[in-house]
């Protein structure tokens, strides 16, 4: 039984850094577009505890 389960195979170093790569584009693309809508939207990406310290309601 054991020979039909799947086995684990080493991930291919070049296949690998390709992707980590291709994720770091991504990322830099992301942040490109995040700079420009920045001004319009001043909380997005904000830490909660701050942003509930900064906007929430103060009793």
């Amino acid at each position: 039984m054991m020979a039909d389960m799947p086995h684990w195979v080493p991930p291919k170093k070049p296949d690998l850094n390709q992707q980590i790569r291709e994720i770091e584009e991504r990322e830099k693309q992301r942040n490109s577009r995040t700079q420009t809508t920045e001004n319009t939207n001043q909380t997005k990406g904000m830490n909660p505890m701050e942003f509930f310290t900064n906007y929430a309601v103060k009793d």
